[in-house]
């Protein structure tokens, strides 16, 4: 028993010392040093290593890779802002070689309009359970003619259309030679509209890669366990 007693005292000694050395406030020493040597329990081993916390750092500039949640192309209206979540694809390394944003981690924010395009801004990260608030956010994602207007089907129903705007014409005017060359002048027409007239949208397909970049530096901390 005295032996036991004598060991207790020694780790106590011990760690009052590394306690010190790390710049912990002696106060707080001494506490669990008497914590340790007056029970020298499984419970007080854990609160007192709760002392010792690392704290990992992703620094500002840092790429995070992500891509879409979902299988679904995301359309984005020239002007409109549009919730989204992102998943990380590649493991984040933080300052001390320890994997901070691991593969799997979720990132909210929302695609917003921008000169060109739309961006995704980033507001919040998840992983391991926990919630982070985050600044980062990605290039240009250049806008183009929506697809939705200029497809084969789109285009289609703009030569009909033009087609039917001329069949009308050269009914009420009984000129025949509408009924044929102009007619195929208004469907030609109605393709042309449907190119030169469909809006601009970003369009975001789920297999395409969005790096985000950090705007500040994220700090994670992580208790002794």
């Amino acid at each position: 028993m005295k032996s036991r007693h004598i060991s207790f005292l020694s780790v106590s000694s011990l760690l009052s010392v590394a306690i010190a050395s790390l710049g912990v406030a002696p106060t707080y020493a001494a506490r669990f040093s008497k914590e340790l040597s007056d029970t020298g329990n499984l419970q007080s081993q854990q609160r007192i290593a709760q002392v010792f916390r690392s704290t990992f750092t992703i620094p500002s500039g840092q790429t995070i890779v992500t891509k879409l949640i979902g299988e679904e192309t995301v359309y984005v209206n020239s002007g409109q802002r549009l919730p989204a979540k992102l998943r990380v694809e590649q493991d984040v390394i933080g300052n001390n070689g320890i994997v901070v944003i691991p593969v799997g981690a979720t990132i909210e924010g929302e695609f917003a309009p921008t000169n060109g395009g739309s961006k995704f801004i980033a507001r919040t990260l998840t992983s391991r359970g926990s919630t982070v608030a985050v600044s980062a956010e990605s290039d240009v994602i250049k806008d183009t003619k929506d697809p939705r207007e200029t497809s084969i089907g789109a285009i289609a129903t703009d030569v009909a259309i033009g087609a039917a705007g001329a069949s009308i014409l050269a009914a009420v005017t009984g000129d025949r030679a509408i009924a044929t060359e102009e007619i195929l002048a208004g469907a030609a027409a109605g393709a042309v509209i449907g190119n030169t007239t469909a809006p601009n949208a970003t369009v975001i397909e789920p297999k395409s890669a969005i790096n985000l970049t950090t705007n500040r530096s994220i700090s994670f901390t992580r208790g002794g366990d």
